[in-house]
């Protein structure tokens, strides 16, 4: 593509679509925009360089891997799984190395990963209720910040690098100072929490949170009016709240029908919002929504997705998603021969003119 097309949603077309036999869970480009990184449903790290489309299958995880991060400045890229284990690798060697695995970085699965804009740091955040700190270069715990009291399922760090937000189960998203690691004040995300009396559990929470270029608003994905436990369908929502009085802004719904939470949510250049849906086993949307506007001004019928995550030219958007088989139900009545999981793949889109390719 041309050195700095215009970005336009409307004319979205995909550029690249990467395939394994598992769904990916997550994914994330590298800082210098050559590599794309995901996680996948077989213990699997998954790594792409973009340029060459060389595949590369990075081993050692035991369980599905649910959070991937680039590190903001060193060739790094840390994986975190379902077991709560981390671990960081070294690309600046071919192949990747291990550079060091943290066993029990939380008790349970890791929800969420970010690198501080300054280099110095790891941030995690684990269903265990935990966000820790991490030191880059040993992987040694360097504090926590304590406050939530049930699972926390994302993270993100303000464009200033002062600020880090995070949000747990019952829609409460904290912001704290990254400089003292206290806790400064909340935002109100209880819509995207649902417990009714019938309930086995809670049901919901903050899926995914965006700060805007400016910092001035940040975004929150998740669902609303969760209908049962079984399979938890809900009504899926972004809130887009103003970060200096924390007041909310906007509540934006997806067009096409879904009935998950939007876990897959980034803000794009001119206030537009890019938000991927999820509905079981079956057909969902990739949707973009206006700075002024509550119906998307732009809808991609898709698979459903569970991770966004944009290009450092912000003009490429990567999906990672799941992709049905042609398998209905859930395996019940199958052997474990006959048993086929469904697939995945990460798909980058280009988020401009196709004709400004060349």
């Amino acid at each position: 593509m041309k050195a700095n097309p215009t970005l336009d949603v409307t004319k979205a077309w995909e550029i690249q679509t990467h395939k394994h036999n598992r769904p990916l869970l997550c994914c994330a480009f590298s800082p210098c925009g050559t590599y794309l990184a995901a996680g996948a449903q077989d213990e699997n790290l998954l790594m792409w360089n973009l340029s060459s489309g060389e595949k590369l299958t990075l081993m050692g995880h035991t369980s599905w891997i649910h959070s991937v991060a680039f590190h903001a400045t060193e060739k790094r890229l840390l994986a975190g799984d379902l077991n709560g284990v981390l671990r960081c690798w070294d690309y600046s060697v071919s192949p990747p190395a291990v550079q060091w695995v943290a066993q029990e970085a939380h008790q349970t699965w890791v929800q969420a990963i970010v690198s501080t804009p300054d280099g110095k740091h790891w941030v995690t955040a684990g269903t265990d209720g935990a966000v820790r700190i991490w030191n880059f270069g040993d992987g040694k715990l360097s504090g926590e910040l304590l406050g939530h009291d049930t699972e926390v399922y994302s993270l993100a760090v303000h464009p200033q690098g002062k600020y880090l937000a995070s949000g747990d189960l019952k829609g409460r998203i904290f912001l704290w100072n990254l400089e003292t690691r206290q806790r400064e004040r909340s935002f109100d995300a209880a819509i995207l929490h649902t417990r009714k009396e019938d309930f086995l559990a809670d049901v919901g929470g903050v899926r995914s949170l965006t700060f805007n270029a400016e910092g001035t608003q940040l975004a929150a994905g998740g669902m609303t009016d969760a209908e049962s436990n079984a399979f938890c369908p809900g009504k899926p929502a972004v809130l887009v709240f103003d970060f200096a009085s924390g007041a909310l802004r906007r509540t934006l719904r997806p067009k096409e029908k879904s009935d998950g939470p939007i876990k897959g949510l980034c803000f794009l250049s001119g206030g537009i919002i890019a938000a991927q849906g999820e509905h079981l086993n079956a057909t969902s949307s990739l949707e973009f929504f206006g700075p002024d506007k509550a119906e998307p001004i732009h809808v991609i019928r898709r698979e459903s997705g569970y991770c966004l995550n944009l290009h450092p030219d912000g003009r490429q958007l990567a999906v990672a998603s799941f992709v049905n088989n042609g398998r209905g139900g859930n395996g019940r009545h199958s052997t474990p021969a006959e048993y086929a999981s469904h697939h995945g793949a990460v798909i980058v889109y280009g988020l401009y003119d196709k004709t400004e390719q060349k």
